[in-house]
């Protein structure tokens, strides 16, 4: 029975505190990614519906009350549509371009003790999108960050999220297959014939659409990777079934429909993967795959390099999984040797041209039917992800995969993970140092792994003051005198592409254009409205996983560069201090990012808040 079929539990009363400690956390996030979780207590649509809309006299209004509101469109499916362009296109272009010019946000408030005033959305498209902009606080709350502001966010938004579920399975339902099961059967499906939402999105590609959204609703909103990916999944086995994976000549009106909801299904499932860090349920590089890409009249290329970087990282996550494997099974590296050298060779002119793009698109351009804010967000995003690709290709040389975090980030690991193999003991920690700074191309370090390469050696270890392990002379990941293997790349080279990429992420995410509800041109950046204090938090996040990889190597420089220069005094300070600036300037970028993020979409604070233990304005020990 499905998640929204079971029995209804009520909701919990403004002064109760949901559960959290009574659930099974990895039941939500196993193996992880770093998010906050949360409570799974609302069942069914109809038991959220009574508990948010209790019949109950009406609270009087006072000046001196808090009243708690949530951003609705009034069930007007224009004015949904109309929003979506502004919070969700730029990041997550599963429609066709605007067919007209996008008006101002349209937003009615909905308070707490209002019930008359609810209209629920008739499709699962239009409540799928609904559960992602009623997390966006509305532009009249003046006190949008207290906790009855996010709680009644969250529960409307869940509402919505249960109800395009619903709205799902209803419109698949036969009556015929409880009364008259040999009927159904006999019978075609029956046709749908309520109002399109878009009229360039046929019905049948509505709920695919649906359940893409609803996949990053649930992580980035609720950090339930399992649910993420059921979402997913649903919605790639209704996109084949509809053999929208596959090339076709047939232009109609429906055509960019078509393609971009298959494009950013298989973006969807790839990023399923990339978070949970697991393989992939399907080939996804397979030759099947050749439907065309769709097209942005701004930018030709876009969505082709969108998709290449997306399978780029997908392509290093896995190599991470191997790399991890192979170290846990102590067996033969070669193999993985030489993937490394495969995907660098990969990585490095993808990098080395994505650095020549101009993204020059103003950060508050409205959406329009060129799509040029949809084609910058789209270069910005494959920007982060191809870096992201390479950190993860180069840190196990470059900083012998330490911890820094205390919670679970993708494929980072936690300071809190226990050592329960001899590829997580410091023994084997040594045995990467090792690899690394005793290569066959570079000069023998000798010594322990905390010495330097003079500048012509060509490798330094990094090995952090507070975590020196004793040295050993073997490279094999075994407690056994074993051949070398050594890496096929220096501490040294890797170190700096790390640094490079990490700084590449910072300037993309930065360069990310903000939504502009007002439709009109104006400084960055952009708030939610005239009284309102917040920026207008950027929808969508799928990527928000680079932004740790990024954060993870600019704190393990910063840590080497405190180790080995306390001081800035010397012939060597005023590059230490450049560097300094370089470091703390791309992690307040990164922890601006995701305090944007987490204005509307919980998990990401758990990302935020590890952030927030290594402040950049503060001198800051990884260890």
């Amino acid at each position: 029975m499905s998640d929204y079929q079971d029995l209804a539990i009520s909701l919990p009363t403004q002064q109760e505190e949901i559960p959290q400690d009574t659930l099974l956390i990895q039941n939500y996030i196993e193996p992880g990614a770093g998010l906050k979780p949360l409570a799974d207590l609302w069942k069914d649509s109809d038991a959220i519906y009574d508990n948010l809309f209790q019949d109950v006299l009406a609270d009087t209004l006072t000046p001196n009350i808090k009243v708690p509101m949530v951003r609705t469109y009034g069930g007007n499916d224009q004015a949904i549509l109309n929003a979506y362009y502004i919070w969700i296109h730029p990041y997550f272009p599963i429609l066709p371009p605007p067919e007209t010019a996008v008006a101002p946000d349209q937003v009615t408030p909905l308070y707490e003790n209002e019930r008359a005033k609810f209209e629920e959305p008739s499709s699962a498209i239009a409540l799928a999108i609904s559960a992602i902009l009623a997390l966006i606080p509305c532009p009249q709350d003046p006190n949008p960050l207290e906790p009855e502001s996010i709680r009644w966010r969250r529960a409307y938004s869940q509402f919505h999220a249960k109800a395009a579920l619903e709205s799902i399975e209803a419109e698949t339902e036969r009556p015929e297959s409880s009364i008259e099961p040999p009927k159904a059967l006999d019978d075609s499906d029956d046709e749908i014939f309520r109002e399109k939402f878009h009229p360039l999105v046929p019905h049948e590609l509505e709920s695919v659409i649906a359940l893409d959204l609803l996949s990053v609703y649930e992580y980035a909103q609720r950090g339930n990777l399992k649910k993420m990916r059921a979402r997913v999944g649903a919605a790639l086995m209704s996109a084949m079934s509809l053999n929208l994976h596959t090339h076709s000549d047939i232009e109609d009106e429906y055509t960019e429909a078509r393609r971009r909801t298959w494009w950013m299904t298989y973006i969807c499932v790839c990023q399923g993967s990339i978070v949970s860090n697991t393989p992939p349920t399907l080939d996804v590089f397979s030759s099947s795959f050749n439907a065309k890409y769709p097209t942005i009249k701004a930018d030709p290329d876009a969505w082709s390099l969108f998709v290449q970087a997306q399978q780029a990282i997908l392509a290093a996550t896995q190599f991470v999984i191997d790399f991890n494997k192979a170290r846990k099974e102590q067996s033969d590296m070669t193999r993985i040797y030489n993937r490394m050298r495969e995907l660098e060779r990969v990585l490095e002119p993808l990098i080395a041209k994505s650095e020549t793009w101009m993204l020059n698109c103003p950060l508050t351009q409205p959406v329009d039917r060129t799509e040029i804010v949809l084609s910058q967000s789209l270069r910005c995003i494959s920007r982060i992800k191809l870096n992201s690709a390479r950190i993860k290709v180069h840190r196990y040389c470059a900083f012998f995969d330490l911890a820094v975090f205390s919670g679970k980030h993708c494929d980072l690991k936690s300071t809190n993970e226990r050592s329960t193999s001899m590829a997580d003991s410091p023994e084997s920690v040594t045995q990467l140092q090792s690899c690394c700074t005793n290569m066959g191309n570079t000069p023998s370090m000798g010594g322990t792994p905390s010495s330097h390469s003079s500048p012509s050696g060509g490798s330094a270890s990094p090995t952090l003051s507070s975590r020196s392990t004793p040295n050993v002379d073997s490279c094999g990941f075994s407690y056994q005198p074993a051949p070398v293997q050594p890496f096929p790349f220096s501490t040294h080279h890797s170190s700096k592409i790390c640094l490079k990429s990490a700084l590449n992420i910072a300037q993309a995410f930065d360069s990310m254009p903000y939504p502009n509800p007002t439709g009109l041109l104006c400084d960055a950046p952009c708030y939610l409205g005239p009284s309102s204090t917040l920026i207008t938090p950027r929808t969508m996040p799928s990527f928000a996983c680079c932004a740790m990889q990024c954060s993870y190597a600019l704190l393990m420089v910063k840590d080497r560069t405190e180790t080995m220069y306390p001081t800035s005094n010397g012939e060597a300070g005023a590059l230490v201090d450049n560097l300094r600036d370089r470091l703390q300037q791309g992690l307040v970028s990164i922890l601006v990012t995701l305090e944007n993020y987490a204005t509307a979409f919980e998990a990401l604070g758990g990302m935020r808040g590890k952030m927030k233990l290594f402040p950049p304005y503060k001198d800051t020990n990884c260890g």
